[in-house]
């Protein structure tokens, strides 16, 4: 296919999938709430904007700029508030902050600190032409420059838990698509020096005192291991992939920087599943079958990971949900076809897990009242 033929491909198939005001890249639903008006900060809820959590200096494949983030928080609460961290989709080369569900609704009113940050976006060399077009208004980097932004954002908020009413040990990432692959990497991963092998040299500069660790984490179709989805494109729900996730221009290889099938060292530090173990945080994995830019399979192998290694975890496999679905259409009626594996019974030893068999039923209903339950069980609530 033609550079010109390529690139009116991509076009269409944005404006095809764009559907229901929810982003083709991640982001989960629109800013407001399901009955079409923007939910507003209560008088027990204070909401802070653009707070910066780190400034980042330019360098090879690296550009210069601010990070920042927004929060909602519970100032008078007697108790210091759970926090989720929300890390939006977009390709790691696209999407803001700005790109989330309703975070008031979903799930400030319901007791929780929530936050939404920036990280810095895959640089793109002049001579590549990205499969989607690259935002500029963060900072850019490469693997592993987003996942040190979202830790250095994970450390700040704990350094700055007293004036936000944070309870430090309990919290989790939530996100959609790459930013879900953020989430599950950073639930992974307790600190970002983790992730260096024998290929990364990563020296955190914001609140280093801090811990980057939390205690659970919500991906939704997150990509888990970024070499197996051109094969895992063409699954049996029949939803042929979109992407050629191998090629020098998709979005996998502007995250390492290269070729992802030239760089396998660097491919299987940025897996999630790479460092899944017992004592992994519990995760809560959504993916739609018929999705056609990250296999679904990339959840069920993560799944899979987590239950053998005796981690708390449920996969709720959505039967007609492509990629960038959202609680529109989670609540939707009647109540969309769904398979739910669930890790049950499993006892761990020393490391040494019993894996146990799935647990698998066509319920609960992946709706909010499934995540907030998850939240609360992993919280402290």
């Amino acid at each position: 296919m033609s550079d010109k033929n390529s690139s009116a491909s991509r076009r269409g198939f944005l404006g095809k999938m764009a559907v229901g005001g929810t982003a083709l890249l991640g982001a989960t639903g629109s800013v407001t709430a399901s009955n079409g008006k923007a939910s507003t900060p209560s008088d027990d809820i204070t909401f802070e904007e653009g707070l910066t959590y780190a400034t980042r200096e330019a360098g090879e494949n690296r550009t210069a700029g601010e990070l920042e983030l927004d929060l909602y928080y519970h100032p008078n609460s007697k108790e210091p508030t759970p926090l989720v961290v929300y890390i939006h989709g977009g390709g790691w080369i696209t999407g803001s902050r700005k790109s989330t569900p309703d975070l008031m609704e979903y799930f400030a009113s319901r007791g929780y600190a929530m936050a939404t940050i920036d990280h810095r976006y895959s640089f793109v060399p002049d001579d590549i032409d990205p499969f989607f077009p690259p935002n500029d208004i963060n900072p850019k980097g490469k693997f592993p420059d987003h996942i040190i932004d979202v830790k250095a954002a994970i450390r700040w908020l704990r350094a700055h838990a007293s004036e936000y009413n944070i309870d430090v040990d309990n919290i989790a990432t939530w996100g959609s698509s790459s930013g879900a692959h953020l989430s599950a990497l950073a639930a992974a991963v307790d600190d970002v020096e983790e992730v260096e092998g024998d290929v990364y040299d990563i020296n955190p500069t914001v609140a280093t005192e801090q811990s980057g660790a939390v205690q659970a984490a919500i991906p939704w179709y997150p990509p888990t291991d970024l070499l197996l989805m051109d094969e895992q494109d063409s699954n049996d729900s029949g939803a042929q992939g979109f992407i050629p996730h191998n090629a020098r221009n998709s979005p996998e290889s502007m995250l390492i920087g290269e070729k992802i099938t030239e760089a396998p060292e660097k491919v299987a530090r940025a897996n999630p599943i790479t460092y899944v173990e017992d004592g992994s945080a519990p995760m809560l994995l959504m993916h739609g079958r018929q999705d056609r830019l990250v296999p679904y399979e990339q959840s069920e192998i993560l799944y899979e990971a987590l239950r053998d290694a005796c981690v708390e975890a449920s996969f709720h496999e959505l039967d007609p949900l492509g990629h960038g679905f959202g609680f529109d259409e989670l609540t939707q009626k009647p109540v969309i076809d769904q398979t739910v594996y669930t890790t049950k019974g499993c006892k761990s030893n020393n490391g040494r897990g019993s894996p146990p068999k799935d647990r698998t039923s066509n319920g609960p209903p992946a709706r909010p009242k499934v995540v907030e339950q998850f939240l609360d069980k992993n919280l402290g609530k």
